[in-house]
């Protein structure tokens, strides 16, 4: 797949991409499907298969959890929905998607400037970044440091704690939720989601919003947001997948 790139070579002018994590670089559904039945088998509860958890997944995630018991979870019981999921989580081996790491690295060098941001706990996505080989490609991480509210609050306070200043309107959110597009809607910024993770395809594509169902066509998507940049040199033409018969190694 090609896609065409607008000002690789000049960051404090181009472009700044926030990825999502789970759902979206990582493929994790399965795993957190699985991860979800062991924590409510905790909680006394059965077990929900991949299209009620991709159908009621919302965020704050203790509403998730009520969306799937049918009513709101005591402190007690959120308490041990966070401990049980969190145990669950770290023995879990951590799985990019296809081509993810490629992305990654192709952006980068062509001097994007990019950095993660999810509602997973920040020391579990700083440990999985870092052993997915993928730190060194962004300039900020964040995970959840402290309560669960969903994305809003944390992309501004995200985007405020970058080490150089963006212009919110250079910015694109990458992510799989209706959340991430709200919270970039909320900065100033423009989101694309993936049809691929952790919130039903038919959710996403029945918003309006701008979808994707792969990673490259993302960020293909997301450049055909921004606002031109006067006086850019010609774009470059860019191969967004491994050449074939390439090995990647993390």
């Amino acid at each position: 797949m090609e896609v065409r790139l607008t000002d690789p070579l000049k960051p404090d002018r181009g472009t700044h991409i926030v990825w999502d994590w789970n759902g979206t670089l990582k493929d994790d559904l399965a795993e957190m499907v699985l991860a979800m039945n062991v924590t409510l088998a905790a909680l006394n509860s059965p077990p929900i298969d991949r299209a009620a958890y991709q159908n009621l997944h919302c965020v704050p995630i203790r509403d998730f959890y009520a969306r799937i018991l049918k009513r709101p979870l005591a402190d007690a019981e959120w308490a041990l929905a966070e401990q049980t999921y969190l145990k669950h989580i770290r023995t879990r081996p951590v799985q990019l998607r296809a081509g993810a790491a490629f992305l990654l690295g192709t952006l980068f060098r062509l001097g994007y400037r990019q950095s993660l941001l999810s509602l997973s706990p920040h020391d579990v996505l700083a440990a999985e970044a870092a052993t997915a080989g993928v730190t060194g490609f962004f300039e900020r991480i964040d995970g959840r440091r402290g309560s669960d509210t969903g994305k809003t609050r944390a992309l501004a306070d995200h985007l405020a704690r970058l080490p150089r200043p963006v212009a919110p309107q250079r910015v694109v959110v990458i992510g799989d939720t209706l959340d991430d597009a709200s919270a970039a809607h909320a900065a100033g910024a423009h989101a694309v989601l993936f049809t691929g993770g952790l919130q039903h395809p038919d959710l996403l594509t029945g918003s309006g919003l701008p979808v994707a169902g792969t990673l490259p066509a993302a960020v293909r998507t997301g450049l055909t947001l921004l606002p031109p940049v006067s006086a850019d040199p010609p774009a470059r033409r860019l191969r967004l997948s491994p050449a074939r018969g390439k090995t990647l190694r993390r």
